[in-house]
């Protein structure tokens, strides 16, 4: 199966689908959202955040990385970056933002991937936003490592 289509009709549909992807993101993982501005990668990204925040933290304010470039969240299992690389010109910029500590200690949700994309070997779940006629779908392509994940993705999808 090289690609899964999610229909998102709302923002709780939206929720609900970062919670099971939360679910099976392991340490070392990075996962490409990829759309145009304002398509719901933050809202998708805030979702697998919070639920993989430790318990002391639920319910922190979880700020969009456009302005810091990367924000770090201490989760239950492993450290989590979500980048923002949208303003990222060059490959000593993207090395500044210490993207391979973050992978040594955990996983990374990455805004705007072109740039990062081809730069690590890490099992790596691309979701490309999309928007056709008013209805939001995500599609989800495994790049790296989330055959098998896919695969149960798809069977709980359709079961």
């Amino acid at each position: 199966m090289p690609e899964l289509i999610v229909n998102l009709d709302n923002e709780k549909t939206t929720n609900n689908f970062g919670i099971i992807i939360s679910e099976l993101i392991k340490e070392g993982d990075i996962i490409l959202l990829d759309g145009e501005m304002g398509s719901g990668k933050t809202f998708l990204a805030r979702s697998i955040i919070s639920n993989l925040l430790e318990e002391k933290f639920k319910g922190m304010e979880i700020p969009s990385p456009t302005f810091t470039l990367i924000q770090e969240y201490k989760c239950k299992n492993f450290v989590l970056g979500h980048a923002d690389l949208y303003r990222i010109k060059n490959k000593n910029e993207l090395d500044a933002l210490g993207i391979e500590d973050i992978l040594e200690r955990g996983s990374l949700l990455v805004e705007w991937p072109e740039k990062i994309k081809e730069l690590y070997e890490n099992d790596t779940l691309e979701i490309k936003f999309r928007d056709i006629s008013g209805r939001k779908s995500i599609k989800l392509k495994n790049i790296k490592g989330w055959e098998t994940r896919l695969k149960m993705l798809e069977s709980n999808k359709n079961g």
